[in-house]
């Protein structure tokens, strides 16, 4: 399918998908991976009955061959466990001279797990030795020869693209990603197997443990949390926080925008709760600061389980129905 996305009226592109995602939602995870779109969006589709745009609710409505999307950004972004910044997305030009001094990144997850997993771009060398061996494959069914660099590649951006998901992959979940890698490249399939992805399956779960390793060792909050089941001493008084994230929430634990301390989000936190007590408070003030101290409301909720009288004295932009609708919006 050939789509014509207009970002802006100003940014209009081209995009050719060889299959088209079987949910609205997945749809939107290739356009967001596509085109570096930060903030969350809905999607309108031109009708060819109406020759006007619609509201994509369904992926059926969506014409064969071609067609033209135009992205709405949402105003508001959730105050919910589905709430992210992604790394790099500018600040909007509303933000406080605070946030705007800083860049947010938080690599968070914002997205359940797909129903189609969309596989990753690999390494430029990659990507032309599975070309090769893909047109090789259709002719005589040769398999590729998979060297230990290759593999390493192809296991590492799999890993980092299911943690964008999910931290912690069930069985179905290592079994999607596997067979969704082996139907894009049969190249990759095993010699003598039924299945032809159960040994890819085994690997990406060695993989993925590795990958929680790494960003483990390096700092992450979330999964040192997670670990601290384990630890020996006064670690283990902790347990009852320990926890994996259920459906729809993806964000138990994130760590704080880089840049950002626990005593700068605090100024913000308090400029924005003093915003709240105005008559007509600066919305647009109070979404930028409720984005950029979403870490930090999280592990206040985590580490110090305070009450919600409390949180309503801290957060009070958190109880707003500006906040809360938008929390319906992403898991409707």
């Amino acid at each position: 399918m050939l789509l014509r996305v207009i970002i802006s009226p100003q940014d209009i592109r081209k995009l050719r998908l060889d299959s088209v995602p079987d949910s609205v939602p997945g749809l939107k995870l290739v356009l967001k991976k596509s085109f570096q779109l930060c903030s969350l969006f809905d999607l309108q589709y031109e009708d060819e009955d109406f020759k006007d745009f619609c509201n994509l609710t369904c992926i059926d409505d969506l014409p064969k061959e071609k067609v033209t999307l135009k992205v709405h950004f949402c105003s508001v972004s959730s105050d919910s466990s589905l709430e992210t910044l992604s790394a790099g997305c500018p600040s909007s030009p509303s933000t406080s001279s605070a946030s705007s001094s800083h860049t947010e990144s938080f690599a968070g997850r914002s997205q359940p797990w797909p129903t189609l997993f969309p596989l990753p771009t690999f390494s430029y060398d990659v990507e032309l030795r599975l070309s090769h061996g893909n047109d090789a494959f259709s002719k005589d069914g040769t398999l590729r020869s998979i060297s230990r660099d290759m593999k390493s590649d192809i296991l590492e951006k799999m890993a980092e693209a299911m943690y964008s998901f999910k931290a912690y992959p069930d069985d179905g979940q290592f079994e999607s990603a596997a067979i969704a890698l082996i139907e894009k490249h049969p190249c990759l399939k095993e010699r003598g197997s039924t299945s032809g992805w159960y040994g890819w399956k085994i690997s990406l779960k060695f993989k993925m443990g590795n990958h929680r390793q790494k960003l483990r060792e390096a700092g992450c909050q979330e999964l040192m949390l997670n670990s601290e089941k384990r630890g020996p001493g006064d670690t283990r008084g902790k347990r009852n926080k320990v926890k994996k994230p259920r459906r729809s929430e993806t964000n138990f634990f994130p760590d704080l925008p880089l840049g950002r301390d626990r005593q700068d989000l605090e100024e913000e936190r308090e400029k924005m709760a003093q915003e709240m007590r105005k008559t007509k408070p600066n919305l647009a003030f109070i979404d930028d600061a409720m984005n950029a101290t979403y870490a930090l409301r999280r592990q206040e909720l985590v580490e110090e389980e305070p009450p919600v009288a409390e949180m309503k004295v801290r957060w009070p932009a958190l109880f707003t129905e500006r906040q809360v609708l938008p929390v319906f919006r992403v898991i409707g």
